[in-house]
């Protein structure tokens, strides 16, 4: 049998990272190599990466050219890795993603212990672990062990640190319709899913050395799509790989000006483009949603809500909904009154809930609740903390509260899947 490794590399939007990725194959002391570029149409300067290396026979490019309302159909690089295994010819296969680097050495150890233990099917290595900060510098890094032979590597191996023998493809696929499973519902953890098919077959076998090293940048996957609930919460500023800020509103992203950028840096959520583009564009917001304002030389302050000010009534009430006066926004007595006036924001002394603003956090029993559209919300710790939601939870019981419904919750996505499947984890 042959050693030539077919390398599956899935690309979006990373450049810079894309071509260190593109390199390490290049310089591989191993060189009977193919690989395939699986870009899922990325940007122009992605492409003029890619270009430059394409006069290597051994490298061959696939452009999806999937249009954005198309991304959420399928976990998109498990559909790119398909179509390119049904092209490959080596004898062996690995994957690579666009934020990863192998070192110098990696296919020939790994090549090794299959020359070694011609039983050997699958092998994996340890794997160092950069996580970058928005400047781009180092901010910790940590290295996934090989601890031995695996029976159950889901969840436990990274993507980019795993190689197998082709001749399993054909096993899997007889026995599961196809090779890797590109079911929506697996965008985040596609790798592991693969990794119990191939565990219904072969263990994987260890290699106690760090062979790749990936970087954990805010843009990378697993960060953007942290503790995201499926629906994504209103009055949230975002942005995606274009890196134009929206604010979301009723499920539409509105286009937020340059003016608004000292209430939304440091608080815009990074979200994938795939989850970002469901939501239809609409105009230019004029005052967003959720902002506490005043015009010149008034004492009033205006929380705005559903594209109408509420007056707050007194101090009492500002500091019962934890608003803050650094919060507030002065804004123009004209635009001020071009909004129309909304239901005052009041709070009698006996707590009872009147017509409560939005966007505010309640911790109800124990329980973390958001206040939005008229419900409340269930939500998790974690996605509070993700979307900027820093306002102490306001304490109250659910007697104060029971002329209002309770809407659905606001759980990460992916924990709420994990429960779903039954792949057991050593």
């Amino acid at each position: 049998m042959g050693e030539k490794v077919s390398i599956i590399l899935t690309s979006y939007n990373k450049p810079s990272y894309l071509q260190k990725a593109i390199e390490s194959v290049v310089n591989q002391t191993h060189a009977d190599w193919e690989l395939f570029l699986m870009d899922d149409h990325s940007n122009e300067e992605t492409s003029a990466v890619i270009q430059t290396y394409l006069h290597d026979t051994r490298i061959q490019y696939y452009n999806s050219f999937i249009q954005h309302s198309e991304r959420m159909k399928t976990a998109r690089y498990a559909t790119l890795i398909n179509h390119a295994l049904s092209f490959i010819t080596g004898d062996y296969v690995s994957y690579l993603t666009d934020d990863t680097i192998y070192h110098h050495e990696r296919l020939s150890r790994m090549l090794q212990v299959f020359r070694n233990d011609p039983a050997a099917q699958a092998v994996y290595s340890m794997q160092k672990v950069v996580h970058i900060n928005e400047r781009g510098e180092e901010a910790l890094h940590f290295y996934r062990q090989a601890p031995g032979v695996l029976n159950n590597a889901a969840f436990q191996v990274d993507h980019c640190s795993v190689m197998h023998r082709r001749e399993l493809l054909e096993k899997v696929k007889l026995q599961y319709e196809s090779y890797w499973d590109d079911h929506v519902m697996h965008w985040n953890h596609g790798d592991s899913i693969f990794w119990s098919r191939l565990n219904t077959f072969v263990p994987f076998m260890p290699i106690n050395e760090v062979l790749d090293t990936t970087y954990k940048t805010p843009d990378s996957f697993q960060n953007a799509n942290q503790c995201l609930p499926d629906v994504l919460i209103d009055g949230s500023f975002v942005k995606g790989t274009d890196q134009k800020v929206y604010v979301l509103d009723q499920d539409t992203r509105h286009p937020v000006g340059e003016r608004w950028h000292s209430v939304y840096s440091g608080r815009t959520v990074i979200i994938p483009d795939p989850y970002l583009f469901q939501y239809q564009i609409g105009k230019s917001v004029h005052i967003p949603n959720y902002m506490l304002v005043k015009g010149p030389d008034q004492p009033d302050v205006f929380y705005i809500e559903g594209g109408r000010k509420r007056r707050i009534e007194n101090q009492y009430a500002f500091h019962f909904y934890q608003f803050k006066r650094k919060d507030i926004f002065a804004v123009h007595q004209d635009e001020l009154e071009s909004v129309p006036d909304g239901q005052p924001i009041s709070q009698g002394r006996s707590g009872l809930m009147i017509n409560p603003p939005g966007r505010r956090l309640f911790l109800i029993g124990r329980e973390l609740f958001l206040f939005l559209n008229g419900m409340f919300h269930p939500i998790d710790t974690k996605v509070a903390k993700r979307f900027f939601l820093h306002q102490k939870p306001i304490a109250i019981s659910f007697r104060k509260i029971k002329q209002f419904p309770i809407g659905k919750p606001f759980r990460p996505l992916y924990d709420e899947i994990i429960k779903k499947l039954s792949i057991k984890i050593d």
